[in-house]
């Protein structure tokens, strides 16, 4: 099947040695995590699979924040999708996914754009929408708009994994438990790789607790919202959306 990338106006390339250097880099600390299984991403894909199989007739699917799509051919080996599209700023990225998706039994389209502005601006249907440790950097009213104008797009269900508080618990001691947990844990990150990384999360991570990502959900829309896993470290649950 084809694989289609849909370049933004900006161009096909990237000029800009810099912004390439840096993306590399982050990636690459992004990939240790990765593959030490430290965020779960193994368990939340085979999570996301389970709940693909049970779909009985063929599907489109979304990836919204799609990266490198490197958990989708767990995630949609063996299931009824007939279309995959991607969507994500980095231009690297998106390379990435489509040799990843090289060779899929199903059309692939991919998008070089702001996943915000595309869903709510440029919206398009779908029946199953999935999103990894994006939405968490929007603010809490960002972040009910965007659930609201995925709802409004999807027929069957979203899922989404993100950071998530504990009950009672505000950002700053979320963000102290953070590092007291992870840093210990992560001793295969550089000193350079740990600092990128808490960077990162002190300036771009806002999570929610359960109850409130539920509720937001429900506030956009959708008739159930429940979590359905939390990472054993309990900083991220996986939430499913149901239309």
């Amino acid at each position: 099947m084809s694989i289609h990338i849909h370049y933004s106006e900006s161009g096909e390339a990237v000029d800009d040695q810099a912004a390439l250097e840096q993306f590399q880099k982050q990636w690459t600390t992004y990939q240790k995590l990765v593959d030490h299984d430290s965020i779960a991403q193994r368990e939340t894909a085979a999570l996301l699979h389970n709940a693909l199989k049970a779909l009985t007739k063929p599907f489109d699917f979304l990836d919204i924040a799609c990266g490198d799509a490197g958990q989708m051919k767990q995630a949609l080996e063996g299931t009824k999708i007939r279309h995959y599209r991607g969507i994500d700023l980095s231009e690297p990225a998106l390379e990435l996914a489509a040799k990843n998706l090289a060779g899929a039994p199903f059309a692939v389209d991919l998008d070089h754009c702001d996943f915000v502005e595309m869903l709510t601006k440029h919206p398009e249907p779908t029946d199953v929408a999935w999103c990894s440790l994006s939405l968490h950097h929007l603010s809490t009213d960002g972040k009910r708009q965007l659930l609201t104008a995925i709802c409004d797009t999807t027929r069957d269900f979203l899922m989404i994994y993100e950071p998530t508080l504990a009950e009672g618990e505000d950002r700053e001691a979320f963000l102290e438990r953070f590092r007291r947990v992870n840093r210990p844990a992560w001793l295969f990150l550089t000193s350079e790789e740990w600092t990128q990384v808490d960077h990162h999360v002190t300036n771009c991570d806002f999570p929610e607790t359960d109850a409130s990502w539920c509720a937001l959900g429900r506030e956009a829309g959708f008739s159930h919202a429940r979590q359905i896993y939390l990472d054993p470290t309990g900083f991220y649950g996986l939430y499913c959306y149901d239309r």
